[in-house]
């Protein structure tokens, strides 16, 4: 609604009407309701911006795929999932690992 406000030049009855011609099957706003979200928009403070939220790097010692291997060999019956959690690594990154390898989690020996 409001682009077409917009588009309108700013007119709140000329965007009522070429809302109701582009969108026939919607309920259609009135005059003093799109004055009334104009209005309220231009409020400072009305619309803030959220502060981007990052995912903090892991610091700290690497795991590498070695310690991964190692950790499969030792403990041939563990999976995927007791493997991640002992390494500090998500699942998916210690499938890719042991998939790259050639091993497979319960069975520590190289895939044909």
């Amino acid at each position: 609604m409001l682009l077409i406000y917009g588009e309108c030049g700013s007119k709140a009855k000329s965007a009522a009407r070429l809302y109701r011609k582009h969108f026939p099957e919607e309920p259609h706003p009135t005059r003093p309701t799109t004055l009334k979200i104009v209005k309220r928009l231009r409020e400072p403070d009305c619309v803030t911006s959220r502060p981007r939220v990052r995912r903090l790097l892991k610091v700290g010692r690497k795991v590498q795929p070695e310690d991964v291997l190692a950790y499969t060999l030792a403990h041939p019956q563990s999976g995927t999932k007791m493997i991640s959690e002992n390494c500090g690594l998500s699942e998916s990154r210690v499938w890719t690992i042991l998939n790259e390898s050639g091993a497979h989690p319960y069975r520590s020996t190289p895939m044909q």
